[in-house]
């Protein structure tokens, strides 16, 4: 961990040097001077100094003057916002290692600053070649004591819920039992158990000491990627002085150890444990007599660590489980839509304010029970059946107290996650009014009824016209043309196609309404086709179409209401006549698969069905003629769909050997 000290007029960093001293090895203190961290400066705890000089040479070189006096050895750079000769002779004059002005180097910046090693460092005479582990015994104390010390700060530990208040009061308390002058407990920031993820950190703060200056504790860290912090997360145990398990003088543990020995005036380092892992460490200094402490002393510093790391754990988790509270609480109240929920016994737990207003109780009686009771029987029931017996059920809707309102009611039974599914369960209950909503969805209803009304009145208006238009014209000449035999002709002509008209659009509507698969009975499929072919062709005046019909399923019958069937094959005929007006071959393919079903393969002379329609062809009332009203394969596909079959309608390419395709299931029997 590099201690960096930023001086400046101002407590920030300029935006330029933000990115440059972002890094999580370096621990930045930001000060207006260098007399505010005087007691750091001088045990020795900062490893490089930045003076950002944007308040002119005289007080530039004040602060570096200063820096000189308090830390003589210390490493100090300044940064200039804009280059100026008497600023870098003033800076090189008063003590300055190196002048940078803007634009600064980033990276030979950064690297200056974090490439400064700890250097070990002795702190009034003190000798730092301890040993780890310390031989002598105290003339006073054995198990009787050290039960008592144990018992007496077990009060402390559960006495606050503020584990920084109380690990204040353990380390007085501790004072009185083993007499030491300074100690700092250094914690890493939070617990592991957050229910919002925090960044991964190394640093270990210091929340409570004894004996160590205000600006120094406020300052300095300890880290788990050097020094005392990485010595005990990596091995944890008592450490004395400079006494590292490692050798390797690059690394440099002895070193860093040493020096934050020297800073922080101690030399024992006890980790501190949850018994899960290490979470700080406790740094103090020796006893005040002068002399070693014996090792049951040591021993009872690390039980009592222990002891101190649950607590912490615990505070640490109480205060979490409380945060997660408060969390969902204002998650839930600041819902728009009401929220209950419901403990094992049915008893309301939390209600916010949209399910109150939705139970009909004042707001401002904040403090009065929800009584399980006073919820509506339509919502009570279900909860009751969720809670007690673990059904689960569908969002439904309910009336609210004011008339019109329409609430929807979702259910939401807690799971439990790796345990069997234990009743009764606590079930939370969302209540969204949905009276916009339902009214939004009538009106959409309502326009497209009215719009579909206008759609069928108008092209329903349309055809009658067409075809009334020949029958008034012979009524009007009837009394004068009656006894000509051409007009005789032309009126039974006119009466037979127009009726005929008019009466293919009624029976359009009546199959599209009602279901055509009632009095069902065996029919004979090539026979329906062949009259289909037939009645088509009498309708479709303005055609002389051909059918080459190939029958590879002759004699095989299917169930089907054969009125409706042979109304379906039809309308599919009559769409391929009118597909290519005048003389033309419909090509009909009738074969039967293995598993028993009907394959009618149909093909016009006509240009084919485009593929930007093909979607939309078989829907009810479209079309792209200029006559009918778009009912003729709406009503042939909800036919054959009625008779448990399939039609489909494929778009001229190589690939497709057809325009339209109907399946049908047959009854597997032939008349050889």
């Amino acid at each position: 961990m590099i201690h960096l000290l930023f001086i400046r007029n101002e407590t920030t960093i300029p935006p330029s040097l933000r990115e440059v001293f972002s890094t999580p090895d370096l621990k930045i203190i930001l000060k207006t001077s260098a007399d505010e961290v005087s007691s750091a400066l001088g045990r020795g705890a900062i490893d490089t100094a930045i003076i950002y000089a944007d308040a002119g040479d005289d007080a530039l070189s004040r602060q570096l003057k200063r820096l000189r006096a308090l830390q003589p050895e210390l490493f100090t750079v300044v940064l200039a916002p804009e280059y100026s000769v008497t600023g870098e002779r003033t800076a090189f004059a008063a003590g300055a290692d190196f002048y940078f002005a803007a634009p600064f180097p980033a990276q030979s910046l950064l690297r200056l600053c974090s490439g400064r090693e700890a250097q070990p460092t002795t702190d009034g005479g003190k000798d730092f070649n301890q040993t780890a582990v310390v031989t002598r015994k105290a003339a006073s104390g054995d198990a009787s004591s050290t039960l008592h010390t144990l018992r007496d700060l077990s009060h402390i530990l559960t006495y606050s819920l503020d584990y920084k208040a109380f690990t204040q009061h353990f380390i007085l308390k501790l004072r009185d039992h083993i007499s030491f002058s300074r100690i700092g407990i250094f914690l890493e920031s939070s617990a592991k158990q957050s229910l919002i993820k925090k960044a991964e950190t190394n640093q270990l703060k210091c929340i409570a000491s004894i004996g160590l200056p205000v600006d120094l504790v406020e300052c300095f860290q300890l880290s788990r990627s050097s020094g005392i912090g990485r010595e005990l997360s990596e091995e944890p145990r008592i450490l004395q002085g400079h006494a590292s398990r490692h050798s390797d003088p690059v690394r440099q543990y002895a070193s860093t150890v040493a020096k934050e020995f020297a800073i922080l005036g101690c030399h024992t380092a006890i980790p501190i444990s949850d018994r899960e892992g290490s979470i700080g460490v406790a740094v103090l200094n020796g006893p005040v007599t002068g002399r070693e402490y014996t090792n049951d002393e040591l021993e009872l510093l690390y039980i009592l660590m222990e002891e101190l790391g649950l607590a912490i754990r615990n505070s640490r988790l109480h205060g979490e489980l409380a945060q997660h509270s408060r969390l969902i609480e204002n998650v839930l109240h600041s819902m728009s839509s009401g929220a209950l929920v419901f403990g094992e016994d049915l008893r309301v737990l939390y209600a916010n304010d949209p399910a109150k207003q939705f139970l009909g109780i004042e707001l401002s009686d904040t403090h009065r029970d929800i009584d399980f009771a006073e919820l509506p029987s339509q919502l009570a029931g279900p909860i009751h059946r969720t809670v007690e017996k673990g059904e689960t059920s569908e969002p439904f809707l309910i009336a609210g107290a004011t008339e019109g309102n329409t609430f929807r009611v979702s259910i939401f039974p807690f799971p439990q996650k790796g345990e069997l599914l234990l009743l009764p369960r606590p079930t939370m209950v969302i209540i969204e009014d949905f009276t916009k909503i339902e009214a939004s969805k009538q009106s959409a209803v309502d326009a497209s009824k009215s719009e579909l009304i206008s759609l069928i009145a108008e092209r329903f208006a349309h055809e009658i016209r067409n075809s009334l238009v020949p029958l008034t014209t012979h009524a009007q000449l009837i009394d004068q043309k009656i006894e000509q035999p051409k007009f005789q002709a032309s009126l039974k002509k006119a009466l037979s196609t127009e009726t005929a008209r008019i009466k293919r659009f009624s029976e359009q509507m009546l199959y599209m309404a009602q279901s055509s698969i009632a009095g069902s009975q065996e029919t004979q499929l090539a026979a329906l086709i062949n009259h289909a072919f037939e009645r088509a062709q009498s309708s479709a005046s303005n055609t002389t179409a051909k059918l080459r019909f190939e029958n590879h399923a002759d004699g095989t019958t299917v169930q089907a209401n054969p009125e409706a069937l042979l109304h379906a094959l039809e309308e599919v005929f009559l769409n391929s006549m009118q597909a290519e007006p005048g003389e033309q071959e419909i090509h009909v393919i009738l074969d039967e698969s293995n598993e028993g079903i009907l394959r009618l393969h149909i093909k016009d002379g006509g240009p084919g069905i485009p593929a930007d329609i093909l979607q939309h062809a078989t829907e009810a009332f479209y079309t792209t003629r200029n006559t009918g009203v778009g009912l003729g394969l709406a009503v042939a596909r909800k036919i054959i769909h009625e008779h448990n079959g399939y039609l489909r309608l494929h778009p001229r390419n190589s690939e497709n050997t057809c325009d339209l395709e109907i399946e049908l299931p047959s009854l597997l029997q032939t008349t050889a």
